[in-house]
């Protein structure tokens, strides 16, 4: 084939693509900083507004996301309206009136945390939980074939790596959500060391200085 100039955008798939994106809207925050708080990873960004009062909250969300499209559409950028969402937080979010253009959502995961609208952490702990089961369930295989140091490994790699991510965002949800992570852990503990359903493994973790 022969070359081609490119007068606009960047070819998909390019080593240099990710890093010429970040520095063409590397200017959004700035230009957004009147309207809202603005998280960007990559091509991932967040607009986030808070206000004491219902009423402006609608306002200044509205202008937010004009403001967010005027800038793709000055920039030649696209916005992917099928990936836009809102998700309203807080005990009174019934109360505030929605975006008609975007889709609302209960939940989303942002960076491996789910949030959800109640901000209880439940839908987070629900994956949390399926991960960890399924870290039980290879260690558990593990028993089998590998020695103590081979448990450990696939331990901390496979189950208490999703345990320690984002902990310090999750870790102040309900007692009972907090319940079903440890119960899932000890039963971790109990398989390397062997323990009956019922044993305490208190002692396990010293030893394990987990």
């Amino acid at each position: 084939s022969t070359p081609r100039p490119i007068t606009r955008g960047v070819p998909q798939g390019s080593v240099l693509g990710p890093v010429l994106f970040i520095l063409f809207t590397n200017d959004f925050p700035r230009y957004m900083q009147d309207y809202c708080e603005t998280v960007m990873y990559a091509d991932d960004t967040v607009l986030l507004l808070g206000r004491p009062r219902a009423e402006q909250l609608e306002i200044d969300s509205y202008i937010a996301l004009n403001m967010a499209i005027q800038y793709c559409s000055n920039n030649d950028l696209v916005v992917n309206k099928s990936k836009t969402k809102q998700l309203v937080l807080g005990r009174h979010s019934k109360n505030t009136e929605r975006l008609p253009e975007l889709e609302e959502i209960n939940t989303t995961e942002y960076l491996g945390v789910t949030l959800d609208d109640k901000i209880s952490w439940t839908a987070h702990i629900n994956n949390l939980c399926n991960k960890l089961s399924t870290g039980l369930f290879v260690i558990r295989r593990m028993k089998n074939v590998g020695d103590m140091m081979t448990l450990k490994i696939t331990y901390h790699a496979l189950f208490e790596s999703h345990l320690r991510y984002g902990i310090a965002v999750w870790g102040g949800t309900t007692a009972g959500n907090l319940q079903r992570v440890l119960v899932l852990q000890k039963r971790a503990i109990r398989t390397l060391y062997n323990l009956k359903p019922r044993e305490s493994c208190r002692e396990a973790f010293q030893k394990l200085r987990i």
